[in-house]
C-alpha cells in the first residue's frame, strides 16, 4: 500500500467532513528512487524556452490595474497579442498616459522573463491491466477555465523533450497518477494527460510568480499541481490547497524536492505563493523547477 505524507482520509477526520481526493506524496510513495530521478531531471530544465506569454500577460495586467475602465478592451487585446496579431502599439493611447514609474515597469517586464516551460500531451488507454500511451501534439494549448481568465486563450508552447516525456520513471509516474484516478472512477479506461515542465526564477529585483492567476483551478478532472524537482536560493513557494469555498485551507506546505500534490481539480482550489531570492543562500538568483500533470477522464 502506498504511503502518503497527507491524504484525504486523514484530512476528513481532521475537518469532520468528507474531503475530495487530496494527497501529498513523495517519489518513494510510487517506488521511485528520489536521488537518481532528480539527478536525471534537473539538467533538462536548462534547455527549456522562455514562456513568451508570461511577460505579455504581466504587461497587460499592469495596464488593467492603471486603466480598469478598459479591462474588457485589454482582455480582447491580450487574445490578439498572444496570437502575435498585434503588439503594444495597438494600445499606445494607454501606454502614453502611464506615469514614468509605471512605464519603466512596463519596459522592465518586456526585457525579463521569469518562467521557462514546455508541454507534452498523451492519450492514455487502459487495456489488459496496463496503461498504453499515445503522445500527440500539444502545441495548441488552452485550459478549460472561465472566459475572462487569460489561461482560456490559445497558447503555443515548445513540445517537451523526449528525454523527459519518455523517461521510464516519468511514464511510471503517469501510470501511478492514472491509477489514483481509477480509485475514484473504477470504470475509467481512457485519459487525456497534459504534462508541464516549468522553471520559475527570482532575482534581487523581482519575485517569481508560480500562480499569477491567484487561487485557481486548472480546468481538469484531477491534477498534480506540482512535483518539485529543484528548489535553490529561494524563500516562499508555499503550496496551498483550498476547499470548495476557496477559503478553507486543507493543506499548506512548502514542497521539498521530490514532493508533490495530487488533487481533485473540480472540487478543490489551489495556489502557490511567490518565490523570492534568499539573499543568504547561493546562487545569486533563486529558482524552482517543477513537473505538473493535468488529467481529464475521456471514458
Amino acid at each position: 500500500m502506498n504511503k502518503y505524507i497527507v491524504d484525504e482520509s486523514g484530512l476528513s477526520r481532521k475537518f469532520g467532513c468528507e474531503i475530495p481526493a487530496l494527497r501529498v506524496f513523495d517519489l518513494e510513495t510510487f517506488g521511485i528512487d528520489c536521488e537518481s530521478f532528480l539527478r536525471d531531471m534537473r539538467p533538462t530544465f536548462s534547455v527549456l524556452h522562455l514562456d513568451p506569454y508570461d511577460a505579455k500577460r504581466a504587461k497587460v495586467d499592469l495596464l488593467k490595474r492603471r486603466f480598469p475602465q478598459h479591462a474588457e478592451r485589454l482582455h480582447g487585446f491580450l487574445s490578439d497579442y498572444y496570437a502575435n496579431k498585434v503588439d503594444l502599439a495597438a494600445v499606445y493611447d494607454l501606454v502614453k498616459q502611464l506615469a514614468d514609474v509605471d512605464r519603466n515597469e512596463l519596459d522592465r517586464i518586456g526585457m525579463t522573463g521569469r518562467r521557462k516551460r514546455s508541454v507534452a500531451r498523451f492519450n492514455m488507454q487502459r487495456a489488459k491491466s496496463k496503461w498504453n500511451f499515445e503522445r500527440v501534439s500539444a502545441q495548441q494549448f488552452r485550459q478549460n477555465v472561465a472566459p475572462g481568465d487569460s489561461r482560456s486563450l490559445v497558447r503555443v508552447f515548445h513540445e517537451m523533450e523526449s528525454m523527459v516525456a519518455e523517461h521510464p520513471q516519468v511514464r511510471h509516474l503517469m501510470e501511478s497518477f492514472a491509477e489514483l484516478v481509477r480509485e475514484r472512477h473504477p470504470d475509467c479506461k481512457k485519459l487525456r494527460l497534459n504534462m508541464h515542465q516549468m522553471f520559475v526564477f527570482a532575482d534581487i529585483l523581482s519575485a517569481g510568480d508560480n500562480a499569477p492567476e491567484g487561487v485557481h483551478q486548472d480546468g481538469a478532472d484531477y491534477i498534480v499541481s506540482a512535483l518539485v524537482i529543484e528548489r535553490a536560493g529561494i524563500v516562499g513557494g508555499e503550496s496551498i490547497v483550498y476547499a470548495a469555498d476557496k477559503k478553507t485551507e486543507l493543506v499548506r506546505r512548502t514542497l521539498a524536492e521530490g514532493e508533490g500534490i495530487f488533487q481533485s481539480d473540480r472540487q478543490l482550489w489551489h495556489y502557490v505563493t511567490q518565490i523570492r531570492e534568499n539573499p543568504a543562500a547561493p546562487p545569486d538568483y533563486g529558482h524552482r523547477s517543477i513537473l505538473g500533470f493535468d488529467m481529464e477522464i475521456v471514458l
